[in-house]
């Protein structure tokens, strides 16, 4: 049998946490190294997982003993540690979104490639079987040309207590959203959007609220996407979210809010994730399972990033365009990266 392949987690917050663990789980690899700036964190998590803990995240990046590094950190300090990880060679995954700007993603972008060393973007829906479904379906023509999409991400009030802020709707939505939007129906050129706040402002978040966005993609295809974090606690699931794609010939649809499942205690409704990282029989299962044994294969060198480098940057630069266009009240124009073909 093969050698585990030992794996270094940078950053431990809510993911990071749950990449360790899903790590420690699979049987091709092994949680050698984790880091974070709470070192009590760290060193519970590296016990946990027989793990070592090191605080510095440039030298646990760059450590001898592992093949791969997964940048979990918040996407402002992204930049850092993936350079470090790249420049020592290591297979790299950085979750969603790749940076916080777009010359940042940039740079990630052309270290990856300079180094030749394969890095996946943690673009966990991809991963997730019903929308890989529809990307398949798409691929194989079941529904003819992509016609139009239609997206909403819209997430509850309660978000706040974990962000606190600290990030704004297009780096926490939006990436995901435009991901799918090109992955379905290739490159977006055009973007126009409107935004409000005044909810989460009751709450003494300064931070908008709501955003509606049109988008053109290069193959004259159109679509909606709204995004937001404004639905009360009471918002049964996570909040209301889905994809519709349209083609010549057919229909596809994710309806994100159904999950065949009713759960209800003495206070009502009890949520239940049963897609993305969901314990079943004491291991995690669903998309992160699927995304973390697709970067267990990277690493061995038998697969290829799903979600690359050039992908990361194209849906933070629309994301970011988003936001720029409802500040200003205009459409802009993108220019139409050469990777934008849909994957």
């Amino acid at each position: 049998m093969t050698a585990p392949v030992n794996i270094a987690v940078i950053g431990l917050g809510f993911m990071g946490s749950r990449w360790a663990r899903a790590i420690s789980e699979h049987d091709g690899s092994r949680l050698r190294v984790v880091s974070d700036v709470k070192e009590d964190l760290g060193e519970e998590i590296a016990e946990r997982y027989d793990a070592t803990f090191v605080r510095d995240p440039l030298e646990a990046a760059s450590h001898p003993d592992v093949a791969g590094v997964v940048v979990c950190t918040p996407e402002n300090l992204h930049l850092a540690p993936a350079l470090a990880a790249l420049d020592a060679g290591k297979v790299t995954c950085i979750e969603k979104p790749i940076a916080h700007t777009v010359q940042a993603a940039e740079q990630i972008r052309d270290m990856a490639t300079s180094m030749g060393v394969p890095l996946l973007v943690g673009h966990i829906l991809r991963f997730e079987p019903r929308y890989a479904a529809v990307q398949r379906a798409i691929e194989e023509g079941r529904i003819g040309t992509v016609q139009a999409i239609r997206s909403e991400r819209i997430g509850k009030i309660g978000d706040q207590r974990v962000l606190g802020g600290r990030t704004t709707i297009p780096l926490y939505y939006g990436v995901h959203e435009f991901d799918l939007a090109r992955w379905y129906g290739g490159a977006i050129v055009k973007v126009s959007a409107e935004r409000s706040r005044g909810v989460l402002e009751q709450d003494g978040f300064d931070v908008f609220d709501l955003y509606s966005a049109i988008v053109r993609f290069a193959s004259g295809a159109h679509g909606t996407v709204m995004l937001g974090w404004s639905l009360p606690n009471s918002t049964p699931g996570w909040g209301k979210s889905g994809f519709t794609v349209i083609g010549e010939t057919g229909l596809l649809q994710v309806d994100q809010g159904s999950v065949g499942l009713l759960m209800v205690g003495r206070d009502g409704l009890i949520d239940e994730d049963v897609f993305f990282s969901p314990i079943v029989h004491n291991r995690y299962a669903g998309a992160l399972a699927i995304e973390v044994d697709h970067f267990v294969r990277c690493v061995r060198g038998l697969a290829e990033p799903l979600c690359t480098a050039d992908d990361g940057t194209e849906a933070l630069r629309i994301s970011l365009a988003m936001e720029a266009a409802a500040a200003s009240g205009k459409p802009l124009t993108l220019k139409m990266n050469p990777s934008g073909a849909r994957a």
